[in-house]
């Protein structure tokens, strides 16, 4: 249970005024791996295999596979979580569907459950527009189980390695527990285990009607709307098509970019959360009206999410709430209380960052300050939560510091969209 007691110093000088650091951003993943000392691997190998089995885990259980039944009809997909409650798709994996017909979702951890199609999109590159093939869903999850929220990335080049995942057809139809539904009986599906393929971006082709990511990680009918994803298991793309040359026997896998989703997302309610490091940019809206858009600011602002504090804003993740503001800080923590960050900045007042770091860690009780990169970092327990305090200088203010308390579960992926937030 996240505690207030450890985030108190907050209030310790009313008058300070807030200013932000830009180095919050490419601390995020230092903050999680100090505050929880994860234990490490006895060799490289090992470390790696250990960090893919992770990667397998999570993917297996935010990857969904979606069968659509409509008048005697059935059709098969993928798709992956990414909201509580939300799953992205291909729009032509649901396109068509009559008012009698029912979209169902599924994976190891999901049992059989029925989905509603928030908003689909399905448009046609011959008419040069962007070709956007999406669709939105909102399905109950089940409780206890835990499901990750895949986590977004948008840089994305050739040569980088890849990964595909989804439910091809050509797979699953060998599969015992798929045998009800090629009889045409939905009414006690199984889920069938998910599929890996691994490859490499061939190129990103880029014309008027949009962007696509060639790669080599094989796909077939069943892995629209699975998630492309890169080492780290986040979202670069969303499988698409394919298009085999028959003379020549050439075959393309085709993804749209995680960027066009994710902004597909947003017009729907949805935020998507980002990897470290990323940032929603600019975007030409394709159609409507011209010009720039910064859409996912224009979203939060819309929810009540973005908080000023003074010249910077920080979005509040979905899922959390402010539990304590001042002019100089702010403290926001998960709903279910797993985790809460807190940012404020202080006058030095002649003190060395050093000295700072020394008395914050007195004050708390804590560990001795190591510095990383400029910044000291210490932890200290409270009520058996551990939090994590980072201590540097503030931007273009040699007189501040900056404060960064990271409590309870630092991989919690609000921590991240909450630190990458500040603009």
């Amino acid at each position: 249970m996240i505690k207030n007691t450890g985030f108190n110093y907050f209030n310790f000088r009313p008058s300070i005024s807030i200013r932000l650091a830009v180095f919050f951003l490419a601390l995020a993943w230092a903050f999680a791996s100090a505050a929880y000392g994860a234990a490490r691997a006895e060799s490289p190998r090992a470390e790696f295999e250990e960090r893919r089995r992770a990667v397998a885990t999570n993917m297996e259980a935010a990857t969904v596979w979606i069968v659509v039944e409509d008048d005697d009809n059935l059709a098969v997909g993928s798709g992956f979580i990414v909201a509580d409650g939300f799953i992205a798709t291909n729009a032509h994996v649901v396109d068509g569907l009559g008012k009698g017909g029912s979209v169902y979702v599924l994976n190891e951890r999901i049992p059989m459950r029925k989905a509603k199609i928030v908003n689909a999109i399905y448009e046609d590159k011959s008419e040069a527009v962007s070709g956007r093939d999406f669709a939105l869903l909102r399905f109950d999850p089940p409780k206890g189980a835990d499901l990750p929220v895949l986590l977004f990335n948008f840089d994305i080049q050739r040569m980088d390695r890849v990964s595909a995942w989804g439910y091809p057809a050509m797979v699953t139809r060998f599969d015992a527990s798929t045998e009800r539904l090629r009889e045409g009986d939905t009414s006690s599906l199984k889920p069938a285990p998910v599929v890996y393929t691994e490859g490499t971006v061939n190129t990103i082709v880029r014309d008027k009607a949009g962007v696509s990511i060639l790669h080599s990680a094989s796909i077939a009918g069943g892995n629209s709307g699975g998630p492309l994803v890169n080492s780290r298991g986040e979202v670069v793309g969303i499988n698409t098509w394919g298009y085999r040359e028959e003379d020549e026997g050439a075959f393309l896998n085709g993804a749209q970019t995680a960027s066009e989703l994710a902004f597909f997302l947003i017009d729907n309610g949805v935020t998507p959360r980002l990897a470290p490091g990323q940032q929603m940019a600019a975007r030409t809206e394709r159609t409507g009206a011209s010009g720039n858009t910064f859409a996912a600011r224009r979203q939060e602002k819309e929810d009540g999410r973005e908080r000023n504090l003074g010249d910077y804003s920080v979005v509040i993740p979905r899922g959390w709430s402010v539990l304590d503001e001042g002019e100089n800080m702010i403290l926001a923590g998960a709903d279910d209380e797993a985790a809460a960050v807190g940012i404020m900045t202080a006058y030095r007042e002649g003190r060395s960052l050093a000295r700072v770091a020394r008395d914050l860690s007195k004050e708390f009780d804590g560990g001795e300050p190591e510095l990383d990169d400029d910044i000291y970092m210490f932890t200290f327990s409270d009520d058996g939560v551990d939090t994590l305090v980072c201590v540097g200088e503030a931007d273009d203010e040699e007189e501040k510091y900056v404060m960064i308390f990271v409590s309870g579960d630092g991989d919690d992926p609000g921590v991240q969209e909450m630190l990458n937030s500040v603009n």
